[in-house]
């Protein structure tokens, strides 16, 4: 198992309680095909460096988890679909102090 971080920005316009929902669905998605332990931090709305779908604010969520080097493309299929989310990217994150 590998140590990874992932950077997750969310649509600005999301009601909260349903943020809360896509959040808590991320960490199940990469808990599920990660089989590894999760931790989430919500860094909350930003401005964004340039617009994405024509939206300026972004939501940033960084998770940190560790999984088998297999299951990061596992993990990018099932969340490239997600409406909700404007973008992501994964990293392999150093060691965990």
């Amino acid at each position: 198992m590998k140590n990874y971080e992932a950077m997750f920005i969310f649509s600005p316009g999301v009601a909260e309680e349903k943020l809360e929902k896509e959040i808590k669905s991320v960490e199940k998605t990469i808990e599920t095909r990660g089989k590894g332990e999760v931790k989430f931090d919500n860094l909350g709305k930003k401005t964004l460096a340039y617009p994405i779908k024509k939206f300026n604010e972004g939501v940033y969520v960084n998770y940190q988890f560790t999984a088998q080097p297999l299951a990061i493309t596992k993990i990018k299929e099932a969340l490239k679909h997600k409406e909700d989310i404007l973008r992501f990217i994964i990293f392999l994150g150093g060691k965990k102090k």
